[in-house]
């Protein structure tokens, strides 16, 4: 009997395991220990969960904000909706990274010293927006490097392969490399999308000043004249309305760009909203850039340039991944990109009592 016996326990220790795998994606799986360790990190450094906070609201646009990540009960017990979230992104990160290893681009020190500074740069851009939006000065943590900085050296390597490889894959769909000399290519066959913007600007308390204003220019009156005698900003109705020049490598000059698209040197814009207010920016000069002087730009817009294709390539990886999740953590879906559906809660009259 004896022997029976210890087989008999061998079975039911088998049948009560604890899988120590919490997906495999592909072949790649991310253990339980590794994602409890995460998730521990996470509970314990408010700088990173504030991040997180702000990234979620930045993109949905609203004050939404993701759900704790500790569980009820004991320590060491997690929310089962951030743990979902969370999980997802480290699935994502791992298709990125199968991506550029399908397309046979090197995840290398150089690739990956750049990937940490854009990863640091895109947390602290995400933190000055978010923070302009609200009106303070700053929020979660004096920089991204501050808080990239403040996670274990593990997690860190996590994103910053992920920002590597995922920076890889948008340049090799925009049909350029991220070296100096494809950098340097792109910058020839685009250079005047890097040129200096250089403007001068009329406020308006309304929209009606701003088109009154417009029309006593294009009748024939100078722009510094109307921006005397009729502009709300005292800087600017002292000097002219000379507001000065933008270059490719200033945090506005997207903004800048947008606004002047099309507008040849001379010409005025149409009344844009500005914070309650109004201006009309007409453009004095456009001065070439020298490919040194924009370096960064021209890295940010070759990375620009392959989003859309990038996004389809790896939403169809995501389609067809071979992806096995643990069902405490929920089901997996790809069709719409990553998706983790929580796992059924059962009805309250099938769960025990604790009175009799």
């Amino acid at each position: 009997m004896g022997a029976v016996v210890a087989v008999a326990a061998v079975v039911l220790a088998g049948a009560f395991s604890v899988p120590a795998t919490a997906v495999s994606v592909d072949g790649s799986s991310i253990s339980r220990a590794s994602l409890n360790g995460d998730l521990a990190a996470i509970e314990d450094n408010p700088a990173f969960s504030c991040y997180l906070d702000a990234s979620v609201a930045l993109r949905s646009g609203s004050s939404a904000s993701l759900p704790p990540v500790g569980g009820q009960g004991s320590s060491g017990t997690y929310n089962t909706s951030f743990v979902d979230f969370w999980l997802s992104q480290e699935i994502n990160n791992l298709l990125i990274e199968h991506l550029a290893e399908t397309e046979h681009l090197a995840l290398d020190a150089t690739a990956l010293t750049a990937g940490r500074a854009d990863l640091v740069g895109a947390v602290s851009s995400t933190l000055e927006e978010v923070a302009a939006s609200t009106g303070q000065s700053a929020i979660c943590a004096p920089s991204g490097e501050a808080v990239v900085g403040s996670l274990p050296g593990s997690m860190q390597n996590e994103l910053v392969r992920a920002q590597a490889a995922g920076d890889l894959i948008l340049a090799h769909a925009a049909g350029y490399g991220l070296a100096a000399g494809d950098l340097a290519r792109y910058f020839a066959d685009h250079a005047h999308r890097f040129d200096t913007v250089c403007l001068s600007a009329i406020q308006t308390a309304s929209e009606q000043g701003a088109v009154l204003a417009r029309a006593a220019v294009e009748a024939g009156e100078s722009f510094a004249s109307v921006a005397k005698s009729v502009s709300t900003d005292s800087q600017s109705a002292a000097n002219g309305g000379a507001l000065g020049c933008f270059s490719a490598t200033e945090g506005a000059y997207a903004t800048v760009a947008e606004d002047v698209k099309g507008l040849a040197v001379g010409q005025v814009s149409q009344p844009i909203a500005n914070n309650g207010s109004y201006l009309l920016l007409e453009v004095t000069s456009y001065v070439p850039a020298t490919f040194s002087a924009v370096v960064p730009a021209v890295r940010q817009a070759v990375l620009e340039a392959g989003s859309t294709r990038a996004s389809e390539e790896l939403a169809t990886l995501t389609r067809h991944a071979q992806v096995t999740l643990d069902p405490r953590y929920g089901q997996w879906s790809g069709v719409e990109g990553v998706g983790i559906a929580p796992p059924a809660v059962p009805p309250a009259a099938d769960l025990l009592s604790p009175t009799p």
